[in-house]
């Protein structure tokens, strides 16, 4: 994906490595993680798309890489209605 077509509307799946100096590596990774770029200065990251999901949020200073990369298609945010077409 090029690095032109991220934006803070968007959702993301990717893998996050952050700064931890309180874990042995000085380092956690993140797999499978939906992000999103923004607030300014910060990457909102969630274990999984639900209500009760706990939303983090890391100063981009603090975030080490940002791959495999992948926009979170919006099929999977739609709930189609009884009929099925929403």
């Amino acid at each position: 994906m090029d690095i032109t077509t991220v934006n803070d509307r968007h959702l993301y799946q990717a893998r996050v490595v952050v700064e931890d100096p309180a874990h042995p590596s000085g380092q956690i990774e993140l797999l499978g993680r939906v992000v999103r770029f923004g607030p300014a200065g910060w990457l909102t990251v969630v274990a999984e798309l639900a209500e009760d999901a706990e939303i983090e949020l890391y100063p981009t200073g603090r975030i080490l890489a940002v791959t495999d990369l992948r926009e979170v298609g919006t099929a999977a945010h739609h709930h189609p209605g009884p009929g099925g077409t929403g």
